[in-house]
């Protein structure tokens, strides 16, 4: 957490301008990289430490940083959370906006995406500020302050305004926290408690999740990489929000587009729109050979891809619990999520969409449902041969392929463990396989990361 110190009757820290922020030498640091982060010189780190030389300086060492006179604190390294803003954490953090862009090298808004770092000066007793009101269009700083009961003067400081044309409609308004030894910090909104992207960064063809948590009665929508997100209230805590989603497997790197929106039957709202990245993962290329050419048919594809695209029912309740099992008995890897494959020494085209159990031995033919949910599709396709989809909730779902025989139909409901068919060897196969996928929302991500993460 960034914190916002205290300084005359205000309530902020008295800082004197004889005042040097301190800098924990860490393994493997020089001083000419810590001069050079900090556009500085050694000679002058050196001068204001009383260091004799640099040889003398070790590692957990404090030193004072001169091109950063009248701040106080400890430096520290910061990783930017989903809602930050360049203003939210220099009112929380005590710097000016010029400063930590100065310190940071920024040259453009784009590089403060959530999960980038931040070098910001910290103080641990400073006050704790959080957003408690945003101002609607046309609204002044006296407006607020009397509905916050607040001292207008504080407010301006601590929100670091320089006048009425300083305040825009939506800017958050923050005030101090008090009383709790451990507040909520709103950096979003006053609306919302918590919104968080749980793993990051955004990886090719993992499961992400999108957590809000709110006191209020909020309904909420969002998109991220071009995906719409669908959240749903957890039943067992209805203060809390999740939308999950996946990441292609084969989608661009770099940052992309992340946007939340909140609104209640009375007309409160917020949004926020963000820069995200999305990460590399590595995939090995494997070579297919003894395809039955049909299955490689363009109509193939589509018979296959129009039947699954109309299945976008999904339940409103989670049915997974918290993770997925093991869909067979004795599980003997073929084949990995996300292998960008040849068949028949064609090109590499096509990507894994699953994981395949191959047969280790002549009883290990069984196929189990990998959590509770209902059966949506039972089925013969043209690649994906008999063909079995289980919709747990929340738009995941877990499908089962290449079946010799299957043992449910549409509209079934399973349980975790459930007999549900028999491998074979169906559709686009060249030996008795499970082709094990499991999708969101109709983007397939790595199943294995279902068998030992927990989700939400």
């Amino acid at each position: 957490m960034i914190l916002l110190a205290s300084l005359s009757f205000l309530g902020y820290r008295d800082v004197s301008t004889d005042v040097y922020p301190e800098y924990i030498v860490g393994e493997g640091d020089f001083l000419s990289i810590v001069a050079d982060k900090f556009s500085t010189t050694v000679d002058a780190i050196l001068e204001i430490n009383n260091i004799p030389n640099a040889d003398s300086v070790l590692v957990g060492d404090r030193i004072k940083i001169p091109s950063l006179k009248g701040i106080a604190g400890v430096i520290s390294t910061e990783s930017v959370k989903i809602g930050d803003t360049i203003r939210n954490i220099s009112i929380q953090s005590d710097m000016s906006e010029e400063k930590i862009i100065e310190i940071n090298r920024i040259t453009s808004p784009s590089e403060i995406y959530a999960g980038s770092t931040l070098t910001i000066v910290q103080n641990p007793n400073s006050d704790a500020f959080s957003s408690v009101d945003f101002f609607d269009q046309g609204q002044t700083l006296i407006e607020k302050s009397v509905l916050q009961n607040a001292n207008p003067l504080v407010l301006e400081k601590i929100n670091q305004l320089n006048g009425s044309w300083d305040i825009s409609d939506k800017l958050l308004l923050y005030a101090k926290v008090s009383g709790d030894s451990n507040p909520v910090i709103r950096s979003v909104s006053p609306l919302v408690d918590i919104l968080e992207i749980k793993q990051l960064p955004l990886t090719q063809g993992e499961t992400h999740v999108v957590h809000i948590r709110t006191p209020y009665n909020l309904t909420f929508s969002g998109t991220v990489d071009n995906q719409d997100l669908r959240f749903f209230q957890d039943i067992e805590d209805s203060a809390d929000w999740y939308a999950l989603f996946g990441i292609d497997a084969m989608e661009d790197t770099g940052l992309t587009d992340f946007a939340v929106y909140g609104s209640d039957p009375e007309g409160n709202a917020f949004e926020l729109e963000q820069k995200v990245i999305i990460a590399a993962r590595q995939f090995v290329s494997e070579v297919v050979e003894g395809v039955d050419a049909s299955t490689l048919e363009d109509y193939t594809n589509q018979i296959d891809d129009q039947t699954l695209s109309t299945i976008v029912q999904t339940s409103p309740a989670r049915s997974w619990g918290s993770y997925l099992s093991y869909p067979v008995d004795e599980p003997c890897f073929a084949s990995g999520f996300g292998n960008h494959r040849t068949y028949n020494s064609g090109s590499y085209q096509n990507y894994h969409t699953g994981v395949d159990f191959s047969v280790c031995k002549a009883a290990n033919l069984n196929i189990y449902a990998a959590a509770d949910g209902e059966i949506v599709f039972a089925g013969l396709l043209p690649i994906h041969g008999g063909h079995t989809i289980i919709d747990h909730g929340w738009g995941v779902y877990s499908t089962y392929s290449h079946q010799a025989e299957i043992f449910v139909t549409a509209g079934q409901t399973v349980k975790r463990g459930d007999l549900i068919g028999i491998i074979g060897s169906t559709g686009r196969s060249v030996g008795p396989h499970l082709h094990w996928e499991v999708k969101i929302n109709g983007v397939y991500v790595n199943p294995m990361t279902w068998l030992n993460t927990t989700f939400p």
